[in-house]
């Protein structure tokens, strides 16, 4: 039995993510550095084929980073409406380690166009925060806009006690609406034999069979906040990179031309065995370092000439024109991806534009993380307000989703001090309320804010008759 036997029995039809999972595997060789079909070719040497393996600039795994790292830091801060609730959250999520799991979770969306949050209940009756990647997710029943029922995979390898052999172990975590549009999770676990051939085994550590009783999904589908323009009916996304493989190609062709100038046009001395001397046991001594590659030993004797002992080649290197071709073409990819047109440089790295001068420009690179922080932003905001219904549901804890505030760290590209400084401004000229201000830049609700403030300024208004002589408190 394989996969596509087992979900057509209970109902559902995946053949198509075949093909799906394939395109995804040959996006995730790009993301590795390393695609058989386009950096390993062959060069005719006159003799026979010589097999080269082409350099690469690695680009694919450095643009999924670095929207990791300017999309999920560790300055992004998410807040409940009183600091009692942030804390109860904040547990959760320090418990399963969720800001790791998220900055890698969306490196990995970002590379093979599709990722997943995934919430379940352990045997103690916590909550459990997992990110599972593209090839192991199964949409059931989907639109363009979104999933309802998905079932997601987990591979692992288990030692058998009874043959004492290791196997590998997939287990398989089913999410399918019921009559009543609530949940049903199911687990099922496969022996896998090699090839697809699976054997189903009975669950003994998880239950088989768990009913939500709530309409609320326990998985959150992200994606990179772009269209995926090879398959419009398509559950899954694409790759950040998907569109600029044309430029990444180019960009390794160049890079590889570069690092084979500097090797194939190196100094070379070729020296005649004339060039040795005669030591004085009358044995041949060589008048270099054997050690030194620089020189090249020929065979035969050209005492007719004496001029070609010693022969200097001296390769004519294209650096520059070679540097300015990989310049252009990190440019290109830059504008290919959103962003501004030197966020890729070949001296530096990345743009060092100030906030300030980013915001004045109405920047591309401000726009485009802010496009990709509202899949974001929509899938954590989810998954809080469904760890809020589990904990409520299941007598966890009592707290609410009314107000969740996720502060996207923006200070690479905005300058939040000046948006501050003129929030301070605008309250000394009425146009804004200390209440408002606090919501805003301290995640609070409306009645936090408010106690908040009114506690303040009772403690000033005790402080007046306050004297203060000589340093000390009277």
């Amino acid at each position: 039995m394989n996969l596509n036997d087992f979900f057509k029995g209970i109902g559902y039809d995946i053949s198509y993510t075949n093909c799906e999972f394939r395109a995804i595997d040959g996006y995730l060789d790009w993301y590795k550095g390393f695609v058989d079909s386009f950096h390993r070719y062959y060069v005719y040497n006159g003799e026979k084929q010589v097999t080269k393996n082409r350099f690469s600039l690695g680009l694919p795994k450095r643009i999924c980073e670095n929207f990791a790292d300017l999309l999920m830091n560790e300055k992004v801060k998410i807040t409940l409406g009183t600091d009692e609730h942030t804390k109860i959250l904040d547990e959760i999520l320090q418990a399963n380690n969720f800001f790791v799991k998220a900055n890698q979770g969306i490196e990995k969306t970002f590379a093979a166009g599709t990722g997943c949050f995934l919430l379940s209940l352990d045997k103690d009756k916590k909550i459990k925060i997992q990110f599972v990647s593209a090839g192991n997710i199964y949409p059931l029943t989907f639109e363009s806009d979104g999933i309802y029922e998905c079932a997601f995979a987990n591979k692992k390898m288990r030692f058998n006690k009874i043959t004492k052999k290791s196997e590998q172990i997939l287990d398989l975590q089913v999410h399918t609406l019921n009559e009543f549009d609530n949940y049903t999770i199911r687990n099922f676990r496969f022996i896998d034999g090699g090839n697809g051939d699976l054997t189903q085994v009975e669950v003994d550590d998880i239950l088989p069979i768990f009913e939500t009783n709530s309409d609320y999904r326990w998985f959150m589908p992200i994606k990179p906040n772009i269209i995926n323009n090879f398959d419009l009916n398509s559950p899954f996304g694409i790759p950040i990179y998907a569109n600029s493989l044309d430029v990444i190609k180019a960009a390794d062709l160049t890079y590889d031309s570069f690092v084979n100038e500097i090797q194939n046009g190196r100094k070379r001395l070729f020296v005649t065995q004339e060039a040795m001397k005669v030591g004085g046991d009358g044995c041949f001594k060589n008048a270099f370092d054997p050690q030194d590659v620089v020189f090249y030993i020929l065979d035969g004797n050209f005492n007719d000439n004496k001029a070609n002992y010693v022969q200097e080649v001296n390769g004519q290197l294209r650096v520059d024109d070679l540097t300015q071709a990989i310049k252009t073409h990190l440019t290109l990819l830059s504008i290919k991806l959103g962003l501004d047109s030197d966020y890729f440089s070949f001296e530096k790295g990345v743009t060092t534009k100030t906030a300030t001068e980013v915001i004045s420009e109405n920047n591309k690179t401000f726009r485009t993380l802010k496009k990709h922080e509202q899949v974001l932003d929509n899938a954590i905001r989810e998954m809080i307000q469904s760890i809020v219904k589990i904990g409520n549901q299941y007598g966890l804890f009592n707290i609410n989703d009314e107000v969740i505030n996720i502060d996207f760290d923006d200070s690479i590209i905005e300058s939040k001090d000046q948006e501050r400084l003129q929030d301070r401004q605008d309250i000394a000229i009425d146009a804004q309320g200390l209440v408002e201000y606090r919501m805003k830049w301290y995640g609070e609700d409306e009645q936090t804010a408010s106690a908040k403030i009114n506690n303040i300024k009772g403690q000033n208004n005790s402080n007046t008759s306050l004297e203060f002589l000589d340093g000390e408190i009277n």
